[in-house]
């Protein structure tokens, strides 16, 4: 009996670890796995804008320009001091005839007109926080075009891949017919050999595509934010879809919402309010402030023998700094080309976007036009492989014949689903040239 304690309770402490283990199985089976979930490319967008850096960096940037206007908007309000000290004169003589001076005062300062420098100063803190914000919309416009492109090339390559494999598959049949025909001394030995290295150089692009593919995925799970190897499973766009935006539109879209303009424009406005705060130290600066102090011969301030113990002062000020050897000439022409500086800027920029959107817009056009001609040419091939096969099945065709057929066929595929995507990525091209992404 009194070995059947340990035994129990060692029964009883594998029963609670089975349990256990039982209970950890159970939720690793109820566990969701995710891991041949199908993504579409809204959810690619959405990951990537949640988990980008750059949104990250531009959402703090606008948090702290926030701040940094709330405390640009406090100069305005009158300001409150406090002082305390106490001075010790062993030696003191009139009007010092204490050893011991405590004095503590309370001071209120309100700024009433510096040149126009506080106010600017809160003009120039909503510029800088709405400069943060183009710069986000920027930010955004780059990202959800890199998503785009990468989605695209993933499913591109992915075709490519596709392809490829057709047609190792496809010269592996062929290689079978000419091994038969050249056993049967139909074919010259040089024939067979021609299909085994077109087999060969069909299994050389097949591991180039796989290659590109797998480059594909990294880039999109680069911008995911995923392990570089993840597998990602994305749903396939192969719909085609005109597209009816015209050149003027496209050209009045950009001038208006390109993030880009806004923010040259933005650079424009600080420039100008530069030259007041340039300015304004150079003009009347008038405040006014009232002070009362406590002064006596011991810590509290209490009697001053001296004097009265309480003295109130209310105080105007008027300052001007008239002159400064041309100094604030000198700095007001460096604010006004600088101003300069931002204008021409602008007027590049703009050259520049009207460019962008100039060729987004017309490889958008091509890429459209590829799509009927690509698509016409698949079923051309595809027929012209069918009766060249056909013909040298009845061997009234050569391996020549059927192998050019076969890597026509392959490029014709190549082409089209190229012209496909390409599409796809020029429209996104286009919405970002126009700023219309983030819409």
């Amino acid at each position: 009996m009194k070995r059947s304690v340990p035994l129990l309770a060692v029964l009883f402490f594998f029963s609670i670890v089975l349990r256990s283990h039982a209970a950890t199985q159970g939720e690793q089976i109820t566990k969701p796995d995710l891991s041949g979930r199908v993504f579409s490319l809204a959810e690619c967008v959405s990951i990537a804008m949640d988990t980008s850096p750059q949104v990250l960096y531009s959402q703090a940037d606008i948090i702290q320009k926030q701040y940094s206007l709330e405390s640009n908007k406090k100069d305005l309000y009158p300001s409150l001091f406090f002082n305390y000290g106490y001075r010790y004169a062993p030696d003191a003589y009139a009007p010092f005839g204490t050893e011991d001076y405590y004095s503590y005062s309370f001071t209120i300062e309100q700024p009433i007109y510096r040149g126009r420098s506080l106010v600017t100063g809160v003009e120039l803190g909503e510029l800088d926080l709405e400069l943060s914000k183009a710069s986000m919309a920027q930010t955004k416009n780059d990202i959800i075009l890199a998503v785009h492109e990468a989605y695209y090339n993933l499913l591109k390559t992915r075709k490519f891949e596709e392809v490829a494999v057709q047609s190792v598959e496809e010269r592996k049949a062929h290689l079978k017919d000419a091994k038969a025909f050249y056993k049967a001394g139909l074919i010259p030995k040089n024939d067979m050999l021609q299909s085994e290295v077109q087999l060969a150089g069909a299994e050389i692009e097949f591991l180039r595509a796989k290659n590109l593919s797998t480059m594909a995925l990294a880039r999109l799970n680069t911008l995911l934010r995923r392990p570089v190897e993840t597998e990602i499973e994305v749903e396939d766009v192969l719909k085609y879809e005109p597209s009816d935006i015209s050149w003027e539109q496209a050209f009045q879209q950009a001038q208006k919402y390109r993030p880009e303009l806004k923010q040259s424009e933005i650079a424009i406005e600080q420039a100008d309010k530069n030259i007041i705060l340039t300015r304004a130290p150079y003009l009347p600066a008038v405040s006014v402030s009232a002070n009362y102090l406590r002064q006596g011969d011991n810590p509290v301030a209490q009697e001053y023998p001296l004097g009265p113990s309480e003295v109130k002062t209310a105080l105007a000020t008027l300052e001007w700094r008239f002159w400064a050897w041309g100094q604030g000439k000198d700095e007001m022409a460096a604010a006004r080309y600088n101003m300069k500086k931002a204008q021409e800027s602008q007027a590049e920029l703009l050259d520049n976007i009207i460019l962008q959107v100039r060729e987004a817009y017309v490889d958008t056009l091509e890429a459209e036009y590829n799509i009927g001609v690509t698509e016409k040419a698949i079923e051309q091939a595809e027929e012209d492989f069918r009766i060249n096969q056909s013909r040298y099945q009845a061997q009234l065709s050569t391996t020549t014949n059927v192998l050019d057929a076969q890597t026509r066929l392959t490029r014709a595929r190549i082409n089209y689903y190229s012209a496909l995507y390409n599409y796809r990525i020029s429209l996104m091209r286009l919405a970002w040239s126009t700023g219309t992404l983030i819409l």
